[in-house]
């Protein structure tokens, strides 16, 4: 590709070169790379991504449908997968809308749902059940710090953006995802595919073994 990308900015054309336009035929599988983190090594470092490069390596999913490579993908880069338990969701009020059906879909899995009292708030008027929990810097225990001790919370969405200072209460929340090995989204966009791979129901034994040297 470098050889004819430079002869065609030396005046060649592709088409004198024997190649034809058009798109290339669809491929019956699809493939998605994960990127790979290891925040639990890099010591007060937000998990929220940013311009910079915080990733340290990169694993691919291949399956026949996209969810199924995700997930295979997500496996792969050292997320646990699971189907039940508690999700902790806090987000920016330009979120709250969107975070509705996310969380609708969660329930309806029956995950038990705990919010940020304005995140938690905004769902019940919504008709959801979700429990709201205490900031961090809210006198009196039962803080969302002391529910992530507790284990009972598998996920946490988290999308606040007020700066990335080591005390500031969305930095704090994530580092201690981190710190107690729970998965941390910090995008709308990531949550929703991984709540439609966790809706498949299927374990990595029920996903197709794909040999990538016969594609």
């Amino acid at each position: 590709m470098v050889d004819l990308a430079t002869k065609i900015m030396l005046g060649a054309t592709l088409k004198g070169m024997g190649y034809e336009t058009g798109v290339h035929p669809v491929g019956d599988y699809v493939a998605v790379k994960v990127p790979v983190f290891s925040f639990e090594k890099l010591h007060s470092v937000d998990t929220m991504l940013g311009p910079e490069m915080k990733s340290t390596g990169e694993v691919l999913g291949i399956a026949k449908s996209f969810d199924e490579a995700l997930y295979k993908g997500l496996i792969a880069a050292g997320y646990q997968i699971k189907h039940e338990g508690g999700v902790l969701i806090s987000v920016r009020d330009k979120d709250k809308e969107e975070i509705f059906s996310i969380a609708k879909k969660l329930e309806k899995m029956g995950f038990k749902l705990y919010g940020t009292k304005g995140t938690a708030a905004h769902l019940n008027n919504y008709g959801l059940h979700v429990e709201p929990v205490n900031k961090i810097s809210e006198p009196g225990k039962n803080n969302i710090l002391d529910l992530l001790e507790s284990g009972k919370v598998d996920y946490v969405i988290s999308t606040s953006t007020k700066g990335r200072q080591p005390m500031r209460e969305g930095v704090r929340i994530r580092r201690k995802a981190v710190e107690r090995s729970i998965a941390c989204l910090t995008a709308i966009d990531t949550a929703k595919v991984l709540v439609d791979c966790i809706s498949m129901n299927k374990s990595i034994q029920d996903v197709e073994l794909v040999d990538i040297t016969q594609i």
